[in-house]
């Protein structure tokens, strides 16, 4: 057959299966130096070359073929040999690691192969005819590999079970069905707009069945994209293994959460980062067998690569035994390189000095190196994973060791977001930016308000927290709707502060009845964005930016509202570079604790909903993970237990109607929507509460307290001039199903 007549699908199914096949060969590589391996791993590099080698045959690449050949031999002798050591206990050798670099080498060069192939047709003009002379001397030598013998159930099975049950999608596929199910999501989001404007219940009952389908679907198109963690892990090992080498270091790896899943897309943006801190753990973590035995340690340091889901997002951490962090060292490079002055080196807190290695320019290397020292790197890194809304943060003990912990979302095309509206306009947050929201009375603005530096600030539970007025950050020449408007008064504030004018915030009352905060948490930083209004959390979907858009740093992309109208999706960390906060945040830093108003840190943030009967209740905000809307319909009872399922989980349910039972007949709900409270008492529990409505999020010190009114019911206290319930979430989920907290305890 000649190679133009190669059949473009019969290529591109054979470039796929030679890829998969090749990784999980250099995975089994890599188990095969250590001390003790399962002989499985030798069938299945066995089978696998086998298939490679039948492949080439018949498209035909008669080179790749020979270098197939020559390693399945190498590899056929090994299981030969290992059945009559088995056999005869005194033949006990042991693989070299002239076998584990030959092997390895034939990956490479198979690799190199096959990427010739994908891009010319051709297997090129490379000589690999030293390489399969190697593989076949290293035969002669009679180098035989100790093993352990595989058991019945792993000798002639498969590794994913049963090939019928499944199929291979070209990604483009999968990517175009993942469009149009964005675009059936924003249909539903202008269909339910239609269907509350209108108030028709025949139409209402018919948009809820619309929105359970369609977040059905979405959820089940969203997996077919998902990849396991494994798609990168699986390169690691060999990575650490020639960097451990290549620098006299020996080096361990460990790796948890391989099959933890998440999106194509972020599987994409994470490979590289995740690669830099891999190597930033061996040429700057791990010390040298010899330091190392001199710190009282074992030789072979180690890295831990763990992956699990988190409160809705992928919680990926790299870590390591080496040397660690020193705040000092750190602090002291930093003024070396120009990078801080001996001043802010002196007021640094020492999670600060750690983060000083995320700064562009900054590398704790005296010398360049072929893996670090020209100081470009972890910027790029944090940049990264700023740019997928993740967030990364640091861990480290001087002589222990080092952590590093990135959260990142599930998805990048559909998210949730907060809406918000300034200036008559609205605006997307992505919900992983949000840490809460603050609504301030007009004489509460005026007494905690005050601005340091020109910056003015809340105290938030003993921080001071910058503000940024985001119609004046989008629109600086308009002032005529900015909430804030400032005058300058001069007042000592601690030590720390006495030369400093210090302004007191005013409002205009007329146009700001109530200041509106969102907090938000963005490159370890938190900052108020004071907004209009809040109008709703929903999910919406990210559509790229135009090229005339693009510039504007401070959008990350667009979305499409229920009404057909365009809301700009904002990019948290440019939008407070832009607000000028980080030049102020040492300054902050250095006066947060300076006569900040203690009567905050005694109040608590309340989420305040009505409960049946038109009860006033309340939780506290630190154990409510997130509020949801739900028609009644995508209820579900499993045993004796309400369930709905939602974000990929089955979510126990508790209808508060049936722990505070009215005398009044309950009104028929098959039509309507359920709001829900997702609570978090205990780690590893979430439960569902149906409240009758939503009303607010307020900060109370709850000083004036009495006693329960009703079992369920912690206490009561005066919010806003009200007797409020504020529930005992425990007591509650007790009361319907008790199971829930046993199990709970367990985990």
């Amino acid at each position: 057959m000649e190679l133009t007549e190669i059949d473009n699908d019969d290529l591109e199914a054979f470039l796929l299966e030679s890829y998969e096949s090749l990784t999980q060969i250099e995975s089994d590589i890599i188990e095969l130096e250590k001390a003790s391996v399962n002989r499985a791993a030798l069938d299945r590099i066995y089978r696998s070359l086998h298939t490679l080698k039948g492949n080439c045959g018949f498209l035909p690449f008669p080179k790749l073929e020979s270098l197939a050949h020559a390693g399945e031999s190498l590899i056929s002798y090994l299981r030969d040999d290992t059945k009559q050591s088995l056999v005869n206990s005194d033949r006990h050798l042991k693989v070299t690691p002239q076998i584990i670099t030959a092997l390895l080498q034939t990956v490479d060069s198979i690799r190199q192969l096959l990427s010739q192939i994908q891009t010319t047709k051709q297997e090129g003009d490379a000589d690999y005819s030293t390489l399969i002379s190697a593989l076949t001397k290293l035969q002669e030598n009679q180098q035989v590999i100790t093993v352990l013998p595989s058991s019945p159930e792993t000798e002639d099975s498969t590794i994913t079970g049963s090939e019928s049950a499944y199929i291979r999608v070209n990604v483009n596929l999968l990517d175009q069905l993942m469009n149009l199910v964005g675009e059936l999501v924003l249909t539903r989001n202008q269909v339910i707009g239609l269907s509350q404007r209108y108030k028709d219940s025949n139409l209402t009952a018919t948009c809820q069945r619309l929105n359970l389908i369609t977040s059905q679907l979405q959820e089940e198109v969203m997996k077919t994209r998902l990849q396991p963690m494994s798609t990168i892990w699986q390169k690691f090992p060999r990575v650490i293994r020639d960097l451990a080498i290549a620098h006299g270091k020996q080096v361990t790896v460990e790796i948890q959460g391989a099959d933890t899943e998440v999106d194509k897309s972020i599987i994409e943006a994470i490979k590289d980062p995740l690669t830099h801190l891999v190597r930033n753990c061996i040429d700057h973590g791990i010390e040298s067998p010899t330091e190392r035995s001199a710190a009282g340690k074992l030789p072979a340091g180690k890295i831990c690569l763990k992956a699990c889901y988190e409160n809705s997002k992928v919680n990926i951490e790299i870590s390591d035994d080496g040397r660690g962090l020193s705040p000092t060292q750190l602090k002291m490079r930093a003024q070396q390189i120009g990078l801080l002055s001996p001043a802010q080196a002196e007021t640094m807190s020492d999670a600060a000095a750690i983060n000083l290695i995320f700064l562009p320019g900054f590398s704790t290397a005296t010398q360049v190196t072929n893996l670090s020292g020209r100081g470009v790197g972890m910027d790029i890194v944090k940049s990264n994973i700023d740019k997928i809304n993740g967030s990364i943060e640091i861990e480290s003990q001087p002589g222990q060791g080092t952590k590093f912990q990135l959260k990142i979302p599930l998805t990048l095309t559909i998210i949730p977001a907060l809406i918000v509206n300034s200036n008559g306009d609205r605006y997307a947050i992505p919900q992983a930016s949000l840490q809460e929201l603050v609504r301030l009375e007009p004489e509460q603005a005026l007494q905690q308000i005050e601005t340091f530096y020109d910056v003015p600030v809340y105290p938030l539970r003993g921080n001071l927290i910058p503000l940024v007025n985001l119609n004046q950050v989008l629109h600086p020449t308009n002032t005529s709707h900015s909430a804030l408007s400032t005058h300058t008064s001069t007042s000592p504030v601690g030590d720390a502060a006495r030369t400093l004018s210090v302004q007191h915030s005013h409002f205009d009352f007329a146009q700001c009845p109530a200041l509106v905060l969102v907090v938000i948490q963005a490159d370890n930083y938190q900052f108020g964005l004071v907004v209009d209004a809040v109008e709703d959390i929903q999910d919406i979907v990210v559509k790229p930016l135009g090229k005339q858009l693009q510039a504007i740093s401070v959008f990350m992309g667009a979305t499409i509202m229920g009404d057909g109208r365009v809301a700009l999706i904002i990019d948290a960390v440019n939008l407070a570079k832009q607000a000028g906060l980080y030049e102020k945040q040492q300054l902050l830093s250095s006066i947060s604790g300076a006569n900040i108003p203690t009567e905050t840190e005694e109040h608590q943030l309340i989420l305040l909903f009505q409960g049946p009967q038109g009860a006033l209740m309340g939780i506290p905000v630190a154990i409510a993970f997130r509020l949801e809307e739900i028609p009644s319909t995508a209820i579900e009872k499993v045993g004796n237990q309400d369930v709905v399922r939602t974000a990929g989980k089955i979510l126990p349910i508790i209808d508060l109607q049936k722990i505070f039972p009215s005398q009044q007949p309950t009104p028929n709900k098959e039509t309507e929507k359920l709001q829900l409270v997702i609570v978090s008492p205990q780690a590893g529990l979430s439960v569902g509460l149906v409240v009758e409505r939503i009303l607010d999020i307020v900060e109370e010190p709850l000083t004036v307290k009495g006693i329960p009114s009703r079992p369920g019911v912690l206490f009561c206290a005066v919010i806003q001039g009200q007797i409020t319930e504020i529930l005992d979430i425990e007591a509650v989920i007790n009361m319907v199903n008790p199971y829930l907290l046993q199990v709970s305890d367990r985990g």
